[in-house]
């Protein structure tokens, strides 16, 4: 049984993204939003276009 006062005692707990990795991940997802709303305007554009 672990010493829970023991200051090595670390947690049972998922790895933690350190904050460098959360905003690579959040630059990313975002780029990919960008691109998405992007492709997402051109088919409109397509199609309001396509029915003149």
């Amino acid at each position: 049984m672990r010493d829970v006062m023991s200051p090595r005692y670390l947690p049972l707990r998922p790895y933690r993204i350190t904050r460098g990795k959360r905003q690579m991940r959040e630059k990313r997802t975002a780029q990919a939003l960008m691109i998405f709303g992007i492709v997402l305007a051109c088919v409109e554009f397509y199609v309001i276009l396509g029915s003149l």
